[in-house]
């Protein structure tokens, strides 16, 4: 059964949460950056576990520590890549255990507000690996528990206290141990602090800045604040190997690291972000400036022991004191910062009455809310579907050895066949100890709707609707943007599949279309 544990207390209204984005497959998953180590390479050798479960890959040996490596995809069912030549292993961090986790490639750095990233409860018996979810834009997240990755079955916990005691002593001889992020810029290899950076973001479409020139390539608005991108590589009067135009797809490599100070924020355009680098102090090693850009340079990160390209360590504060740099900052500061702080309250009082929809199509557009969704899933059509089943019974599934009962809402609602099922999606609900699925046409977007944008239906209307429809749509919202959603509540649907008693004690029947 679920267990209802008390929620979190929230967040303030102006707290952030920093996240580090990586590509699994067709998704996008995201680790608290508290929780990440660092982020390497594939690693060239790697020693197996006798009767080890398929998705533990083996044990890795990173400075001395043996790391377990679970390939994540293959747990989840993902087809394996063939080309793991930008595979990136994600080393998190959990209380004493290490674990490194296998991605197809490294995504971006996000900064969000803490009201922005949506918590999900699991019951007792679940392992909970997605603790959390956001969105941005037209694309949601969802946040891994690292907790959850160092308890999947089968994974060794390598806990020698005398081997973390000999580390941390190494530590303590060689210095502090800091973490940088790597990236490649007019065909070098650099790294900025970890610390330096604010977050990286995917190359946008750049709006015209009137302080744009051959190094300056425009500006982009985050969260209200001007942000200019500089061609980096242009910068450092290197060779930039980069078009001008972001690609329309997700292939684009491409990425704008953002530094802040104070309330100026500057964009630098790489080619590639690759992966989160610990060092120590005794491995920078002295550096001579690039191209004249005196002072930019603090020093190289030596990775002869790797086996890898040294990194040119670059000074984040002598970027943001050099001349043409602060003149972009401020210039963009002073000519396109338009946020005020009385519209900002006002945006924060409203999000604090707002609740998070997730909508899908079922003919119209139709939303469901968040806390009631656990994930979504392509169409399988090979279901099972058992004899003597109702109608609405699509089939069942088997996802991670569990049997989850489809139900068509189509037929349940009376609405005609999906003009092309394949092209379906599942919505994985959860009752009562149980999973259900539920076939929507497409999933749309996750939308903040405000409870004062809520109208219940009216009477008239409800009386024209479906008779299981009237029993599961009882609330609409008008949004500008978006026309009409009807509000699913989910929880009456799923106690009749469930066969479940109502408030009288009587169960409730579910009548079919004829």
């Amino acid at each position: 059964m679920d267990s209802p544990a008390a929620p979190p207390s929230p967040a303030p209204q102006d707290a952030m949460q920093l996240f580090g984005s990586f590509h699994l497959g067709e998704f996008e998953l995201a680790l608290p950056i508290g929780a990440l180590q660092e982020v390497v390479p594939f690693p060239a050798a790697i020693t197996r576990v006798p009767l080890a479960p398929p998705h533990l890959l083996g044990l890795f040996n990173l400075r001395g520590m043996l790391i377990p490596l679970a390939d994540l995809g293959r747990f989840m069912g993902l087809a394996e890549a063939a080309d793991r030549s930008d595979a990136r292993i994600a080393v998190v961090a959990s209380g004493e255990a290490r674990l490194g986790v296998l991605f197809d490639r490294t995504g971006e750095m996000l900064r969000l507000p803490a009201g922005q990233v949506v918590p999900f409860r699991h019951g007792s018996e679940s392992l909970g690996l997605i603790e959390s979810a956001f969105h941005l834009g037209e694309r949601i997240l969802q946040v891994l528990s690292a907790d959850a990755l160092t308890r999947l079955p089968g994974l060794p916990q390598v806990l020698n206290p005398d081997l973390a005691e000999q580390a941390r002593q190494r530590r303590l001889a060689q210095g502090r141990r800091r973490q940088a992020v790597s990236f490649r810029a007019g065909g070098r290899h650099m790294a900025l602090p970890m610390a330096a950076i604010h977050e990286i973001i995917r190359l946008p479409a750049l709006e015209h800045s009137v302080l744009a020139d051959d190094r300056c390539l425009g500006r982009v608005h985050l969260r209200g604040r001007p942000v200019p991108v500089i061609d980096f590589a242009r910068f450092l009067g290197l060779a930039s190997d980069a078009t001008e135009t972001a690609a329309d797809d997700g292939g684009d490599l491409r990425r704008v690291l953002v530094l802040r100070q104070d309330e100026s924020y500057l964009g630098l355009r790489v080619d590639e972000v690759d992966s989160i680098v610990g060092y120590l102090d005794a491995q920078v090693l002295p550096m001579p400036p690039i191209e004249g850009q005196t002072g930019l340079v603090a020093g190289c990160i030596s990775r002869q022991d790797s086996d890898q390209d040294d990194l040119a360590l670059v000074d984040a504060p002598a970027l943001h004191a050099d001349p043409f740099l602060a003149h972009l900052a401020t210039g963009h500061r002073d000519l396109y910062l338009v946020a005020a702080d009385e519209a900002a309250a006002a945006q924060a009082g409203q999000r604090r009455l707002r609740e998070t929809w997730v909508t899908f199509r079922l003919d119209r557009l139709m939303g469901l809310r968040i806390e009631q969704l656990c994930e979504v899933i392509d169409y399988d059509p090979s279901l099972m579907r058992p004899p003597g089943a109702p109608a609405f019974v699509r089939g069942v599934l088997n996802l991670r050895q569990k049997l989850i009962t489809v139900i068509d809402l189509r037929t349940l609602y009376g609405m005609e066949a999906a003009a092309d099922p394949a092209a379906c999606r599942i919505l994985i609900v959860d009752h009562a100890c149980a999973k259900y699925g539920l076939v929507a046409d497409s999933v749309q977007s996750i939308l903040g709707i405000d409870r004062a944008e809520k109208l219940r239906v009216p009477a008239l209307v409800s009386h024209h609707l479906h008779p299981e429809l009237q029993r599961d749509l009882h609330e609409v919202a008008e949004l500008p943007e978006h026309g009409t959603v009807l509000l699913l509540d989910a929880t009456p649907l799923l106690q009749r599949i469930a066969g479940t008693a109502d408030a009288q004690g009587e169960p409730v029947r579910v009548h079919t279309a004829t």
